[in-house]
């Protein structure tokens, strides 16, 4: 962990601070849709919940580009190219009745296409075909 994701989860939680503070004046409100959780407000508690939150996602992802870690943190071990494992994978995403393959060598991506198409037949045959 980096000096950015330790400011990142300073904002985050200074934002739910916010939030609780805009709940207990009634400018702020909560509820979950689904498995989604969602937040309603209005005023400046709800503005500034927002504003750090989204700060904080911001700072998290950039984060991940600064190589300054904290001195107590163990150094990575660089690993020999003989050490690395080659790790090769794929998927498939459905969008509809298009399916979207993804690879990462050649072999996987022909291998995904066939099963894409099978199981565009599968759903065709099972919900369409009468």
């Amino acid at each position: 962990m980096n000096k950015i994701h330790v400011v990142s989860l300073v904002f985050l939680i200074l934002g739910i601070i916010f939030f609780i503070m805009g709940a207990m004046q009634g400018n702020v409100q909560g509820g979950v849709f689904l498995i989604f959780p969602f937040v309603i407000g209005s005023g400046l508690y709800a503005f500034l919940g927002i504003l750090c939150i989204m700060l904080s996602f911001f700072l998290f992802i950039v984060g991940f580009t600064s190589r300054k870690t904290f001195p107590y943190e163990a150094p990575s071990q660089q690993e020999t190219p003989e050490q690395k494992p080659t790790i090769k994978g794929g998927g498939i995403v459905l969008v509809g009745p298009v399916p979207v393959v993804v690879g990462s060598s050649w072999k996987i991506a022909v291998a995904l296409i066939l099963a894409a198409i099978f199981l565009s037949l599968l759903i065709y045959f099972l919900f369409y075909y009468r």
